[in-house]
């Protein structure tokens, strides 16, 4: 068809020299590449037109040049920018625009450089562009040189360009650079304040309050909101569980009238109510709204991520029973989810086979939640079989597949899972990795962990901070600190997990004395404070050595680093003292305490058996029964040694009972252990040899073996 329009056009070209007719040429050629389907038929129509000594015209070439980038012979169009691109500036403008568009920002940032190379000047629209082009790869680097030029040439102030460096910005989680971009913009328009209100949207952290801010300085400069601004901070709102400002961004959007029945502005504020833990608000909006799927799914998912996972089924009834709302994938997505969460596979199944019914096409989100849902039930059979009747399977579905091997002990499997992942071109991702390494980390395997850390290093997972940490964790957690102390050693970007998990990997290893360095130090450094974990973890090195003087410079760092409120460290430093022969220490910090939990008491309970004051130990026993604190079995494992260790066979064996009739605790080891040594110091030997026959008869209940012996 190419080839026949080609000769058809041949017949007006020849002899024709007048400018009209040249144009009329164009236009037909034009439509030509518009209307081209194949790489070869366009090769033919390009040769054509050079033969032709159309080469050089622009419209021809940017639709050379879009036609081939939309075939996806992006190596082509690279040979097109010189043929028919001249100086000017315009130009270049357009055709950077359409291949923008068209979805290639490589060719977009090709088409920059070769401006910069003939030393062109740039104007906004190149260089917003250009930021556009960044945003869509994530290009920080470019990014920075493409602001560089913007401030050279004196347009990082105009609203277009800097617009473009707060997404840009944004986008990377620069929000210090992304709010300094956004200040310098002298003219702010709608479309700059929403920006860096999407911006923050994006981000969460504690600097997304400032959104607000943001939006009441719109409202000072006499620029109304809208449902693209509205939809940004909702989602702000959500994300830090703001219900006063989000009830706000509401009352405002009615009073406007904007986004009334608008599908995305009503899913917003049902996603905003649920993330702030308003059920009853999100169900009113979903209720007086269009019930669109989205909005659905929002409430569903809402549900799920809070815990009401019932309710979120019992919706689902109400959605297609009562409201006639035809579910998406997505929605059967979350109520199997709420299936997982309820280890619930028989109502997975019915909701699998209501799919299957009505012939719902099962895509990756589906089947990947059904995969889940099935592993955590420990169906691994058929979570196997659908994911190997996945066509397409990505990352998400191997991850999904993997994770729930290791929850079920199959280390095996995943890694080989790991392997055809590789083989079948799907990228694993650091979850991948991460999941791994815990799992083998947990299990102690030292072969297999070290074979992830040399893929992760042959995959370039190693930057990713978090794969370090979990790197150091497992080769601690094998006794292989010296590996732990490389890796270490050779990550540049060590945030405080980094510090700490090396600290406990010490410990954990018994280098006590290279914990308490890492902890000095640590202190030394000025980006990465110590936090409670750390602190306990250099409270419990230097107790082990019986270094008093050690505790006490970490219970002075505890006070400098305003941690003296933190029970649980207050609690190590209890523990410490005792163990360094201080109890008087001890006593102070607990009857110091504002707030005593339950291993406060353990701890102190622990310090007076420690240095048997055996008395003591049943007197706070006792304290806490009057206090109406339930002990556990760490803290009925104290009392018992320290009733054996008194001789006080009585009160041993009430506490002994009590352990089941009064607190539901069930006896471990450790308390039929110190039960049969009480009856042994204190002479008893064949009531406690009767004990241990009694422990062997299963159908006798506790409480009667007991009393058994109590006779």
């Amino acid at each position: 068809m190419a080839l026949k329009l080609c000769r058809r056009l041949s017949g007006f070209i020849v002899g024709a020299n007048s400018r009209c007719c040249r144009l009329s040429d164009v236009d037909k050629f034009a439509l030509l590449f518009q209307n081209c389907t194949d790489v070869r038929s366009l090769k033919k129509l390009h040769a054509r037109v050079l033969t032709l000594g159309l080469g050089r015209d622009v419209i021809l070439g940017s639709e050379i040049l879009i036609c081939y980038a939309s075939l996806g012979v992006l190596c082509k169009t690279r040979l097109c920018f010189q043929g028919f691109l001249n100086n000017d500036l315009a130009e270049w403008n357009s055709v950077m625009v359409d291949i923008f568009r068209a979805g290639y920002p490589e060719e977009a940032i090709l088409l920059y450089r070769g401006l910069k190379l003939r030393q062109i000047d740039l104007d906004e629209k190149t260089v917003t562009f250009g930021l556009k082009s960044c945003i869509e790869l994530r290009n920080l680097l470019l990014g920075k040189g493409m602001h560089a030029d913007s401030v050279k040439l004196g347009l990082s102030r105009d609203k277009f360009v800097g617009s473009s460096l707060v997404g840009l910005y944004s986008k990377l989680a620069r929000m210090d650079d992304s709010q300094k971009a956004f200040e310098e913009i002298l003219d702010k328009d709608i479309v700059s304040y929403t920006s860096m209100i999407t911006g923050y949207s994006e981000n969460m952290d504690s600097t997304s309050w400032n959104a607000f801010k943001i939006v009441s300085d719109m409202s000072w400069s006499n620029l109304e909101v809208n449902r693209v601004t509205l939809v940004s901070l909702l989602q702000v709102a959500g994300n830090l569980g703001a219900i006063r400002e989000g009830k706000s961004v509401h009352c405002y959007s009615i009073r406007r009238d904007i986004g009334i029945s608008d599908e995305v502005l009503e899913t917003s504020l049902v996603h905003m109510y649920m993330q702030c833990g308003a059920c009853q608000l999100a169900s009113a909006v979903l209720k007086n709204s269009a019930q669109s799927v989205a909005s659905w799914n929002a409430m569903l998912a809402g549900l799920v991520r809070t815990g009401q996972s019932g309710n979120a089924i019992h919706y689902l009834y109400i959605m297609l029973y009562e409201h006639k709302v035809v579910p998406d994938s997505v929605t059967y997505a979350n109520v199997i989810s709420a299936c997982a969460e309820l280890c619930n596979s028989g109502y997975a199944a019915s909701v699998h086979a209501y799919i299957i019914r009505r012939s719902i096409p099962l895509d990756v989100v589906l089947a990947t939640a059904l995969i889940k849902v099935y592993l955590k039930c420990t169906r691994i059979t058929i979570s196997k079989r659908l994911f190997n009747q996945l066509v397409v399977k990505d990352t998400v579905s191997y991850n999904a597949m993997i994770y729930g091997y290791l929850q079920n002990g199959m280390v095996n499997e995943a890694i080989a899972l790991l392997k055809e992942m590789v083989t079948e071109c799907v990228a694993p991702n650091f979850v991948t990795i991460l999941s791994l390494l815990a799992a083998i980390a947990d299990h102690k395997d030292f072969a297999r962990g070290r074979w992830i850390h040399g893929f992760s290093i042959r995959h370039g997972f190693c930057s990713n901070v978090d794969i370090a940490n979990q790197i150091i964790r497992m080769y601690s957690g094998c006794g292989k600190i010296a590996s732990a102390r490389i890796v270490f050693a050779s990550f540049e970007n060590k945030n405080l997990i980094s510090w700490t998990t090396m600290m406990m990997g010490c410990l954990f290893c018994g280098h006590g004395g290279q914990t308490v360095e890492l902890f000095q130090l640590l202190m030394q450094q000025h980006d990465n404070k110590p936090d409670s974990i750390a602190v306990m973890t250099a409270i419990q090195a230097v107790s082990e050595f019986g270094h008093l003087k050690g505790v006490k410079q970490v219970h002075c760092f505890v006070y400098r680093a305003l941690l003296e409120k933190d029970t649980k460290t207050m609690n190590s430093l209890i523990t410490a003292y005792a163990k360094c022969g201080r109890l008087d220490l001890s006593v102070s910090l607990f009857l110091s305490l504002e707030h005593r939990d339950l291993d406060s008491w353990n701890s102190m309970i622990s310090a007076y058996g420690m240095h048997g004051f055996y008395t003591k130990v049943l007197e706070m026993f006792k304290l806490m029964e009057e206090g109406n604190i339930n002990p556990d079995g760490l803290t009925f494992s104290s009392v018992l040694s320290a009733c054996s260790h008194a001789g006080l066979i009585k009160e041993g064996l009430h506490i002994f009972q009590s352990m089941t009739s009064m607190y539901s605790v069930r006896p471990q080891e450790e308390h039929y252990g110190c039960f049969v040594d009480l009856m042994s110091r204190a002479g008893h030997l064949e009531e406690g040899y009767k004990f241990i026959k009694l422990l062997a008869m299963s159908s006798l209940r506790l409480d009667n073996r007991i009393q058994v012996l109590m006779l």
